[in-house]
């Protein structure tokens, strides 16, 4: 794995549903593609929080937006 690579190893949170998709983990909101500048020392910080947690960094971002507290 490189610094660049998304996570290790893939959420365990994320289930799909009977149609073989990923079910919506707000079904209030679809997410969007977005783009954000982090220091290396921020994402290496989601990472270590992720992984901890068996969460990819979005979700810890999404987590966190939404006022959550992952400990």
């Amino acid at each position: 794995m490189n610094q660049y690579s998304g996570t290790r190893q893939k959420s365990l949170r994320r289930q799909r549903g009977l149609d073989g998709k990923f079910s919506r983990d707000y079904t209030e909101d679809t997410k969007r593609l977005r783009t954000m500048r982090l220091t290396d020392t921020a994402w290496k910080l989601l990472a270590e929080i992720g992984e901890k947690n068996q969460l990819t960094r979005t979700e810890v971002i999404e987590i966190f937006a939404r006022g959550g507290d992952l400990g």
